[in-house]
């Protein structure tokens, strides 16, 4: 039925248009079955979203007004952030919709003016500006302001990047009211294909609510839903639309259902979008960015650094380990691992929305291979309690046991090989965990011995720790206990290795130590970070992550 819609409504007035035109290919195309012709015109290059939707807006747009008597009026919440010329597109849709909404509110959350945008349509659309408190608080934020100053019946809602279908308000609004048992609705969408803006895929998933709690398959814009308390989570900063519609259902599945009509055209890929591009994530597919296709064939013998892109062969480590550090930039297996994992967690722990300069990151005796990875946060702060023991040049000179800073603060905080010099550990885990804002991480990494308990005996001598902890300066040999010594400080935490996330030939690639696994840990009070913390470990290693950490 949905496809019939679409051959009706779309692909039936563009075969007119085209053969009154003389384009006599795709007039031969469109003359095959539905479907087939709907394949071909899915690839023809005069189909971008723009062009498809000017179209629909002759067709079916035209003289909507905001006066309906005796309906449900409809309000739509439009949050924006420094795109303009989007914002402009988007109101351009609201505008050709052949029942105009009886509200628009949009929310500016950035810092570029949008008045006299918003003063073009003020002419055809009941329409009014509001700002976030702060700039770049975030779409949730954004969208909550909106839906508590909206008092209309129903409520839609458009992301500045996308556009609305122009007969979706007509036929969502006549869906709702002809059904007084059904509060929630969705509709077809109309997607861009990942990385083409002329190929389009349509979407529309049947609802199943057990297959809703395990993946979300129902966006924001093809949503119309009655006026609800619920409201989005701030703290959310991905999954937002599937936390939102989750608990708009709340325990009644039989309250939504999906309905025959178009909603929105979709951007699903592009570097400005106000939702999440690529996600899962996909280190694999990462490194095959990073090397183009599948990498350029490597002399015998030789690595590539991932942190300053050297090629050569590698160093021998600390312990005379083979292909250990990087002769240019100083490298360990470790630093290199960090950053091919770089992009994955700067996307995954700070939302696209906030502002780069805005962004925190926190490292404890920092590596000056890992600058790149500093480099990808707008705040970067150093600490060393003792930066004069090796030579390191830092921001600030603190204990991990103490850090010089507010509760709530890193997206990110990083200790390699930090914890086993610290006496007092606990202190120091503790530490961790206050200084991690909700959705941070604390990624870590310390020497494990194959040991279920840490060996942390006073030893008087140098030589003694050496043979006991494997260096002079480390206080204790962790065993498989390290895991549950976070867990009491209040952090929750899962460890992936290269072995885990990786192929063998990028293994080798670039130089690392297939098991020495990076830790990710999250504070334990915070619901949503270790939600995040789940999908992101299992996304990695393709697996289904039990909550219980692996061994590192």
């Amino acid at each position: 039925m949905i496809m019939r819609k679409i051959w009706r409504e779309v692909f039936r007035p563009v075969r007119r248009m085209l053969a009154a035109e003389a384009d006599l290919a795709v007039s031969r195309a469109v003359e095959k079955s539905n479907m087939q012709a709907l394949h071909d015109l899915q690839a023809d290059e005069r189909f971008n979203r723009q062009a498809l939707h000017d179209i629909a807006s002759i067709l079916f747009g035209g003289l909507g007004t905001p006066d309906h008597a005796g309906q449900d009026a409809v309000g739509l919440v439009i949050p924006t952030c420094d795109r303009p010329q989007s914002l402009r597109r988007a109101l351009t849709s609201v505008a050709a919709q052949s029942r105009r909404p009886d509200k628009v509110i949009v929310v500016n959350d950035g810092q570029e003016r949008i008045e006299n945008i918003v003063l073009e349509f003020s002419g055809r659309l009941a329409i009014s500006i509001l700002h976030t408190g702060h700039p770049y608080s975030g779409p949730s934020a954004a969208r909550n302001l909106a839906l508590d100053v909206l008092d209309t019946p129903l409520v839609a809602f458009l992301d500045d990047d996308n556009l609305m279908w122009p007969r979706w308000i007509e036929r969502a609004a006549a869906f709702l009211e002809s059904d007084p048992k059904i509060d929630i609705i969705y509709g077809v969408q109309l997607r861009d294909a990942e990385f083409s803006k002329t190929t389009k895929n349509w979407f529309l998933v049947p609802f199943d609510f057990e297959e809703l709690k395990q993946g979300n398959y129902i966006d924001l814009n093809q949503l119309m839903h009655r006026k609800s308390a619920t409201r989005f989570d701030p703290l959310l900063k991905r999954l937002i639309d599937w936390d939102y519609v989750l608990r708009l259902i709340d325990s009644r599945p039989d309250r939504i259902v999906p309905v025959d009509a178009i909603s929105s055209l979709y951007l699903a890929s592009g570097f400005d979008r106000i939702s999440v591009a690529l996600w899962p994530p996909d280190l694999g597919r990462s490194i095959a960015e990073r090397e183009g296709a599948t990498g350029a064939p490597l002399p015998a013998g030789a690595c590539v650094c991932s942190c300053c892109n050297f090629t050569g062969k590698f160093l021998p480590g600390p312990d005379g380990r083979p292909n250990a550090g990087c002769p240019q930039c100083g490298s360990l297996e470790r630093h290199r691992f960090l950053q091919l994992m770089g992009p994955l967690l700067r996307s995954r722990w700070v939302p696209e929305t906030r502002p780069f300069e805005r962004a925190a990151l926190v490292e404890v005796a920092p590596s000056s291979a890992t600058l790149p990875f500093r480099r990808l946060f707008g705040i970067s702060k150093t600490v060393d309690a003792d930066p004069q023991a090796d030579g390191r040049v830092v921001d600030i000179v603190a204990s991990l046991t103490d850090l010089p800073f507010p509760g709530d603060y890193a997206d990110v905080l990083l200790a390699l090989h930090v914890l086993e010099h610290i006496p007092d550990d606990r202190k120091a885990m503790a530490e961790i965990a206050r200084v991690l804002a909700p959705t941070g991480v604390a990624i870590l990494q310390v020497p494990l011995s194959d040991r279920d308990t840490t060996d942390e005996a006073l030893l008087d001598t140098a030589e003694e720790r050496v043979a006991r902890y494997g260096q002079a300066d480390h206080v204790r040999l962790y065993g498989n206990d390290f895991f549950a010594r976070l867990n009491e400080a209040g952090l929750t935490c899962a460890a992936v290795s290269p072995r885990d996330s990786m192929s063998s030939e990028s293994i080798e690639r670039y130089g690392l130590l297939p098991d020495q696994a990076l830790v990710f840990a999250v504070r334990f009070d915070a619901t949503r970070a270790k939600e995040c913390l789940e999908y992101f470990v299992s996304s990695l290693t393709r697996q289904t992550w039990t909550g219980q950490p692996r061994k590192a």
